[in-house]
């Protein structure tokens, strides 16, 4: 009852004020049940396309996204999740914790330097959660507010590792003034200060 898309695994039922049950999951079509849905295909017969073996588990948000991008969403990707959630699914009813493998072990090798640097900063002022990156020839007042800085002439690529870091959740963008600002997420702050 946990919604089939891979990085989202929101429950999908639970009680209702009523003392009922509420439902927001959906059983979607892999390959739609009539012609001009999602990802329809006229060689499956009615009886395999009614067929529990052609069904996903979805949130009402995720139904809608497959539906709405079947190129993004093919049958193989859909039946990849499916098979991912239903192992998923049986580990859970054991007992164990799943979650998805952390991509930072693979960016520190990426770039060793700026993650050190990072880990530095943020275990010697634990709370401080945005940067800032310049470059050394110029100079920023930060405000108020504690940042840490990063120097492109200190670090090759640094825009380039940016954004690789953005892309694997450990920070996000909340840049204005044409000043690259980022925060870090708390997951990456946990892999930094060695809790994960």
């Amino acid at each position: 009852m946990k919604c089939s898309y891979p990085d989202c695994r929101v429950p999908t039922s639970g009680p209702s004020g009523d003392g009922g049950v509420t439902n927001i999951g959906v059983a979607a079509h892999i390959s739609a049940a009539s012609p001009g849905g999602a990802r329809y295909d006229e060689s499956i017969s009615p009886a395999v396309r009614s067929d529990m073996s052609n069904g996903i588990w979805l949130c009402q948000l995720h139904a809608k996204l497959i539906d709405d991008d079947e190129l993004t969403y093919s049958v193989s990707v859909l039946r990849d999740w499916k098979e991912t959630a239903e192992h998923m699914a049986a580990l859970e009813a054991k007992g164990y914790a799943v979650r998805r493998a952390s991509p930072f072990p693979e960016l520190e090798r990426k770039a060793p330097k700026l993650v050190a640097e990072m880990r530095a900063d943020i275990l010697g002022k634990p709370l401080v959660r945005e940067f800032v990156l310049l470059s050394k020839r110029h100079s920023y007042g930060g405000g108020t507010k504690p940042s840490f800085y990063y120097c492109y002439e200190d670090h090759e690529f640094l825009a380039s590792v940016i954004t690789i870091m953005e892309h694997a959740n450990a920070i996000y963008d909340i840049s204005f003034n044409s000043v690259p600002r980022y925060n870090f997420t708390e997951d990456f702050v946990s892999f930094l200060l060695g809790e994960e």
